[in-house]
């Protein structure tokens, strides 16, 4: 019979509604065989895979965005809530400043303030450890491949699926220098079938670019048409899924982890609407038929 996998995509802050997914999915019984996690998606992944459950996944989230190591990353400083002028104004200072300062040194978090941050969340856990099989994956920049995480410390391989290029320094082991899965794959949907899995249940927390007036310079023009790359790839990747679980975060910034509450809530609501097609695709059928269809 055919596994079920959940593959979590990237998206920063965004992939806090995860965890209402994982929620919700538990609550209707669908546990998936595998798990496999991109970024912010192999954090939830792997907590989730660890311990087994979603149920304390809110608090446990909670309890590392509260913590000294998680305020000492900076990433506050990308995000105002604020509506004020000044505000907006000292955002828009400090992410120019900021851009500038990466022609001097690598990233805007400290690797030591980095690293505690993982040690504190997964201790000495390895993939060993967890209840449920989990991968996440990362990207060599010295050789382009594509590195998967099987085994070893579960701390250091987050680390390198979550080390946002700028933002978190690289993740380096050996002659590797490891940087963000989702550079180049930000939604695993390959990573779990290669763990087993017939069935993928994708997690996405992109959505199609919008952009209003005409960009007047090279730089917006650039970045623009970056983000219609990006959109058009992520979905040849999710149409292998056999169903796309799409919470409405396009109102999230990517660095706002304290809207905790309201993302979890928007990831339930995603599943609760798509729970029809969930429990179609998981069900013993279902997946019956499609096992059949590949041995014919």
């Amino acid at each position: 019979m055919m596994h079920i996998g959940i593959a979590l995509g990237g998206g920063g802050a965004k992939g806090l509604a995860h965890i209402g997914v994982l929620e919700v999915l538990e609550e209707n019984g669908i546990r998936p065989h595998v798990v496999a996690g991109t970024s912010i998606g192999s954090i939830i992944g792997a907590i989730y895979c660890l311990y087994g459950s979603a149920r304390a996944m809110r608090e446990r989230a909670r309890e590392m965005i509260h913590s000294k190591e998680f305020k000492d990353l900076g990433l506050d400083k990308f995000y105002t809530e604020s509506d004020e002028t000044f505000e907006r104004f000292r955002r828009e200072v400090f992410e120019k400043f900021y851009l500038g300062s990466l022609l001097f040194k690598k990233s805007h978090s400290k690797i030591e303030t980095t690293r505690k941050l993982y040690k504190d969340v997964f201790g000495e856990a390895t993939f060993a450890d967890c209840k449920i099989p989990f991968a996440c994956s990362a990207l060599d920049i010295q050789s382009g491949d594509e590195v998967i995480f099987t085994s070893g410390a579960l701390a250091d391989a987050v680390w390198a699926s979550c080390a946002i290029p700028g933002i978190f320094p690289p993740f380096t082991a050996g002659k590797q220098v490891l940087v963000d899965g989702g550079v180049i794959d930000n939604i695993p949907v390959d990573i779990v079938e290669q763990l087993g899995a017939g069935i993928v249940i994708a997690v996405y927390l992109g959505h199609r670019p919008h952009y209003k007036g005409i960009p007047d310079t090279g730089f917006r023009i650039s970045t623009r048409a970056q983000s219609f790359v990006r959109y058009f790839f992520d979905q040849k990747i999710l149409a292998r899924a056999d169903c796309v679980i799409a919470p409405a975060t396009r109102d999230f910034h990517w660095a706002d982890f304290s809207s905790l509450e309201e993302l979890v809530e928007v990831g339930r609501q995603a599943t609760q609407e798509n729970l029809e097609k969930i429990k179609a695709v998981t069900s013993f059928w279902f997946r019956a038929r499609k096992f059949l269809s590949k041995k014919i």
